[in-house]
């Protein structure tokens, strides 16, 4: 039974991968929450800060995002990349440092305002733009919440 485990991963991420775009409005680098009370509601891994902080992962409430560098992409167009694991319950008291972490609020808990990364960035050549649903990119597009199929 194990080797469908595999195929059942990637029917699944075929349903977990979506995002609305939604960009966080505070945000505070090199630190994160120490007393969640409440399971991540999704991660997704080996995906830019800058879509982590833009985007809201769940389809309830998200009120916050802890994103994790994957060094292993530092010099690939777009980084850091990493795992983006979202939250929907407050993220509670208390955060602790680490320079490879950085925690998107929906709401006023960050140390800064806005969403604190810039631009989605292209993966082939670092030219700012969007992804859409389907995972195409589109230069210099900052609004991809839908794709017109041709």
């Amino acid at each position: 039974m194990l080797y469908f485990a595999p195929l059942v991963a990637l029917l699944g991420l075929s349903a977990t991968t979506s995002a609305t775009l939604n960009p966080a409005t505070s945000n505070t680098r090199g630190k994160y929450p120490v007393m969640i009370a409440c399971s991540p509601a999704k991660a997704s891994k080996a995906i830019q800060a800058a879509e982590c902080s833009h985007n809201t992962r769940v389809s309830s409430n998200q009120t916050f995002a802890v994103f994790i560098t994957d060094h292993g992409y530092d010099k690939a167009h777009g980084a850091p990349y990493g795992t983006c694991v979202a939250y929907t319950c407050a993220p509670g008291r208390g955060m602790a440092k680490d320079p490879d972490y950085w925690t998107f609020f929906w709401g006023n808990g960050g140390e800064k305002k806005g969403e604190g990364v810039g631009c989605i960035r292209s993966p082939v050549d670092g030219t700012c733009g969007c992804e859409t649903s389907s995972g195409r990119f589109v230069y210099g597009a900052s609004d991809c919440d839908f794709e017109i199929e041709w």
